[in-house]
């Protein structure tokens, strides 16, 4: 299946690529780059819990806290 998108890439950079790999087109250079990055990522997948914590997402904080002492 493929699926348009529209991306913003270095013109030097892609032609670069389509030189030295001698492809046709950039579409060709994506798909190779696209390739590249899953072949050669990381082996351990992605955990969530690894991430920064994002205190604006955090649903508990907006739970008021009573019966705890603040003075």
């Amino acid at each position: 299946m493929l699926k348009r998108v529209d991306i913003l890439v270095e013109a030097e950079l892609l032609q670069d690529v389509i030189d030295k790999f001698h492809l046709l087109d950039a579409r060709e250079a994506v798909h190779l780059a696209l390739k590249a990055a899953l072949d050669e990522g990381p082996a351990v997948p992605h955990d969530p819990q690894d991430e920064d914590y994002d205190e604006f997402s955090d649903l508990s904080a907006w739970q008021l806290h009573r019966g705890t002492d603040t003075g």
